[in-house]
């Protein structure tokens, strides 16, 4: 079994008598791409030949002529780095993706900075700041990391009062403080969109 480059720059899938956990373990090998939800049908054997003009389109056709017809594609950066399997009940019907390059908006994620904990006597603690809440906003300006929410209260720390914006068990809650230190430990933390749009 080989997956080889064509002159004309396609990709090319050979497979004879190969299992399919062979294939996954080429595709991962060759290419850095996770292979999940196929592990009951590992030894399955397939003889089948394809050429395609991406990795993309070659996984595609190599999941038709087995026959699975519900999966998703995950990229980073333009990058495909893996393809799920998701199996079909009658109360988990999923559709197949309908853009070639782009992920899913089930799976796109969003950066997020979350409070990982309080500093002892600041203004953060007054507040009643906790672990876990989420800095939606500074000051009016959305806040999507650690470095940024810095970044703002350093830009603002000669104001008298700023307005907060955090999200706490998924309700959005304005709160007044000084300018200046806040007084919490933050981190960057992705979450799936889906869930990001909730709080707005």
């Amino acid at each position: 079994m080989e997956i080889s480059k064509e002159p004309d720059g396609r990709i090319k899938l050979e497979a004879r008598e190969s299992t399919i956990g062979s294939i996954v373990t080429k595709f991962y090998e060759d290419y850095a791409i996770e292979i999940k939800g196929l592990a009951d049908r590992a030894q399955e054997k397939i003889s089948f030949s394809y050429i395609a003009e991406s990795l993309e389109d070659l996984l595609k056709g190599l999941l038709r002529n087995i026959g699975v017809k519900n999966y998703a594609f995950e990229f980073a950066d333009a990058t495909l780095k893996r393809l799920v399997v998701i199996p079909t009940t009658a109360n988990n019907i999923v559709s197949l993706p309908t853009q070639s390059h782009a992920p899913s908006n089930l799976k796109e994620l969003v950066s997020i900075a979350q409070v990982q904990s309080i500093v002892d006597a600041s203004q953060a603690e007054t507040a009643g700041l906790q672990e876990g809440d989420i800095i939606l906003e500074y000051d009016g300006v959305s806040i999507s990391s650690a470095q940024q929410l810095v970044n703002e209260v350093e830009k603002k720390a000669h104001l008298a009062q700023i307005e907060l914006v955090i999200v706490r068990q998924k309700i959005a809650t304005r709160m007044i403080l000084n300018g200046g230190f806040i007084g919490v430990r933050i981190l960057t933390k992705k979450i799936p969109r889906a869930e990001f749009n909730t709080f707005q």
